[in-house]
């Protein structure tokens, strides 16, 4: 009975989802890519991260009514932006990044109790501090990306101001998908015997510590440890456990496959197009299966790094270890959150 459980969820590992393939998506991401490549060589870095802006606003847009589209957009536009200067900032500072790491991370956690659309801005914010955080050592321009990142993504909400059409005779916006306003939820939460409240503290707290070890050890790149985290520890306790799997997993071939065609020396200009490509296959196949987005995102970082003449061999070496290493502190999070849930599901309801 057990091997037969084991073999089923070794089966769903890999199991391919071929309805999921979105070549639209993808299409779509690689004319973003060249929109922002082209921006950054012309305008810089702002115009690199209004692209990035304007692309994550269309992501988060939830629909709804347009007043209530256009406001949440402005929300999104003012946080990523606030996100972008305080990540891109604290890049170069062991402290100032472990700090900003910890307090975004515990903010964006806590906004799950606003609600599932509150909650996915949140996410995206969040991932996206992080990236701008990365950028440091390469795009140092905490003023101009944040003032990209906003005016990209308040352009989204201008031109839906401007030019899209919608019923506003009725709110038909659903409960899932609309901004919850009202701050109750959120104050109900800041006690330490909410479920939200161990979520996000226990996230943060984590978060931090794998971004000082990242530090500690000297690696080129100390926030690959804090990312995986952030990736792989989600609400659903069930699917960050399967997700660190199929993590892992990912990362190890991707690894491998990156050595194989490095190993080969092609000229910089069919590297450039191999990691084009490889972006064009990593939208397309997000939803196909986990593992194959994994490997693909881990050959990505790997082209990426050798476009940039960095010692890729190290940087192979240094990804699969901090993701690994990433995922054993995930578990350790997730064991931590279902022990905290059994507790608090035992104690006897307050009369």
């Amino acid at each position: 009975m057990n091997s037969l459980h084991l073999k089923e969820q070794f089966t769903g590992l890999f199991h391919f989802d071929r309805e999921a393939l979105n070549l639209s998506k993808s299409t779509l991401g690689m004319a973003i890519v060249l929109v922002a490549l082209i921006l950054l060589s012309t305008i810089g870095a702002f115009g690199f991260t209004m692209a990035f802006g304007a692309v994550l606003a269309v992501a988060f847009d939830g629909g709804g009514p347009r007043r209530q589209r256009v406001a949440a957009l402005i929300v999104f536009a003012l946080a990523g932006a606030l996100a972008t200067l305080l990540g891109n900032s604290a890049g170069y500072s062991v402290w100032g990044s472990i700090t900003v790491i910890f307090g975004v991370t515990l903010v964006c956690g806590l906004a799950l109790a606003l609600g599932p659309q509150v909650g996915k801005m949140a996410f995206f914010i969040n991932l996206w501090m992080m990236i701008t955080l990365s950028l440091a050592p390469v795009l140092y321009a905490p003023v101009n990306l944040a003032l990209g990142f906003f005016c990209g993504s308040a352009s989204v909400a201008a031109v839906l101001l401007l030019l899209v059409k919608t019923d506003q005779s009725a709110d038909t916006t659903p409960a899932d998908t609309a901004l919850n306003w009202s701050l109750a939820p959120l104050w109900a939460n800041l006690h330490l015997g909410s479920p939200i409240m161990h979520f996000a503290l226990s996230r943060a707290l984590v978060a931090a510590f794998l971004m000082w070890l990242g530090w500690q050890l000297s690696l080129a790149h100390p926030f690959w440890i804090a990312m995986t985290l952030l990736i792989v520890v989600v609400p659903d306790r069930q699917q960050a456990a399967r997700t660190s799997w199929q993590r892992a997993i990912g990362t190890i071939i991707g690894v491998a496959i990156g050595a194989v065609v490095l190993a080969l020396r092609p000229p910089e200009i069919t590297l450039l197009l191999l990691w084009l490509l490889v972006i064009l296959l990593m939208l397309a196949v997000q939803n196909v299966n986990y593992v194959l987005y994994a490997s693909v995102l881990t050959l990505n970082l790997i082209l990426f790094y050798q476009l940039l003449e960095a010692d890729v061999l190290f940087n192979g070496v240094e990804r699969l270890f901090t993701t690994l290493l990433g995922i054993v502190f995930a578990l350790g999070n997730i064991a931590l959150l279902e022990y905290l849930a059994q507790r608090s599901s035992a104690e006897p309801a307050p009369e």
